[in-house]
């Protein structure tokens, strides 16, 4: 609402139109973004921590200058370099600018990349405004760790948005470089079963991948890159390699098993999650709608990350941003406040100081922050099955 001033009068408020709510609630909503992201940023700066921009930094002077990529090099940062050998040379620019300024550019492109692509979802002004507000906590919380999960966040989002728009040579590229990045990501290429132009996309994945492949090829030799292509893959099926931030870690927490050792049981909950997606891409397949996509695309982001031996707390800023989109946009009124309070709270705020400590405590030791998006999962895939019924054509 604005003041119109006139002389002699008392002020008159002016109504703002609908548009211009709507461009003052986005402008409001960067904002938020762009000051939670410096606020981080000086943290980071001030407390020297930021761990993972180090390690991705340090892989293109590793690369470049022919040593090996998946070793510990504890006098430049603290943990292993996990990613495709590909992501060093993708990280370029941010590896010679000076350490500071790269890492807010870093900070600020992984904030903005999932705010425009929240802003092309088809949904309304005011539904992007609340997916976006919804996931602002998870979102900081990779921030924080200056962690790539926003990144891939938005391009997981994207593929799907340039399919469902015949633009299957930028989702090839999205699907690609998800891949580049953690492998996992690439896992929404599976959308394109479910759009026109099957074989146009799959003939840009191969260009792309292709040179994405090849691409450490312009500062390495081929027996270095083949090298490393053996180091990467021995290094991500090591079972070694788990964060137990995942319902299995969840799962082992409450048998108070922290050995981080993989059972027979954690094979059969992965054979049962294995059955769940083929049974939830059928239904889409039979579906055949636009909503029907939307809900797949939801269920895999879930999906992905808590099945994920590997993942993180900042990983989870993908599975929520798949829960919310979905509850916000196709959820009944009822159930989509239930599950948000419960995944806002239990996801999103009890892993963080922000709570009493006993609550802290509990969601870290028991891992619960599966715990709700395992939840909307199930009520995705119900969705899904119940849906499938009802064929419509776009």
């Amino acid at each position: 609402m604005r003041v119109e001033l006139t002389r002699g009068r008392r002020p008159r408020p002016v109504l703002l139109s609908p548009t211009e709510k709507s461009r003052r609630n986005t402008r409001l909503i960067a904002g938020l973004y762009a000051l939670g992201t410096l606020i981080l940023f000086i943290q980071a700066v001030l407390t020297e921590r930021f761990n993972n921009f180090y390690i991705f930094r340090s892989s293109w002077g590793h690369l470049v200058h022919g040593m090996p990529l998946y070793q510990l090099y504890p006098a430049e940062h603290g943990d292993l370099f996990l990613y495709h050998p590909s992501f060093p040379v993708l990280f370029f620019p941010f590896a010679v600018l000076p350490v500071h300024f790269s890492l807010l550019l870093w900070m600020m492109l992984n904030t903005f990349a999932v705010f425009y692509a929240v802003r092309q979802l088809p949904a309304t002004v005011k539904q992007q405004h609340a997916i976006l507000l919804l996931i602002m906590l998870e979102l900081l919380n990779a921030i924080q760790s200056s962690q790539v999960n926003p990144a891939m966040t938005a391009m997981m989002l994207l593929t799907l948005i340039h399919l469902q728009k015949g633009k299957v040579r930028t989702a090839a590229l999205f699907t690609c470089l998800l891949f580049f990045i953690k492998g996992y990501g690439a896992i929404v290429g599976i959308m394109f079963l479910f759009v026109d132009r099957k074989l146009e996309y799959l003939k840009y994945c191969i260009i792309f991948g292709l040179a994405g492949t090849l691409l450490p090829l312009l500062f390495i030799s081929p027996a270095t890159l083949w090298q490393h292509y053996l180091d990467w893959f021995a290094l991500i099926t090591d079972p070694v390699i788990r964060e137990d931030c995942s319902l299995f870690g969840m799962l082992h927490a409450f048998a108070h098993d922290f050995s981080r050792i993989p059972t027979r049981a954690d094979s059969w909950i992965f054979l049962a999650a294995l059955g769940g997606l083929i049974t939830a891409a059928t239904c889409t397949a039979i579906a055949r709608t636009e909503r029907s996509r939307y809900l797949l695309l939801g269920y895999l982001m879930i999906w992905v990350v808590i099945f994920n031996q590997a993942a993180e707390s900042p990983t989870y800023v993908i599975a929520v941003t798949g829960a919310v989109t979905v509850l916000t946009l196709y959820s009944h009124k009822s159930v989509k406040m239930v599950l948000l309070v419960l995944m806002i709270f239990v996801t999103s705020l009890c892993p963080t100081d922000l709570v009493p400590k006993f609550l802290n405590d509990l969601a870290v030791t028991y891992q619960l922050k599966a715990l709700p998006l395992t939840i909307v999962l199930l009520y995705i895939q119900l969705t899904l099955f119940f849906q499938s019924g009802e064929v419509k054509i776009d």
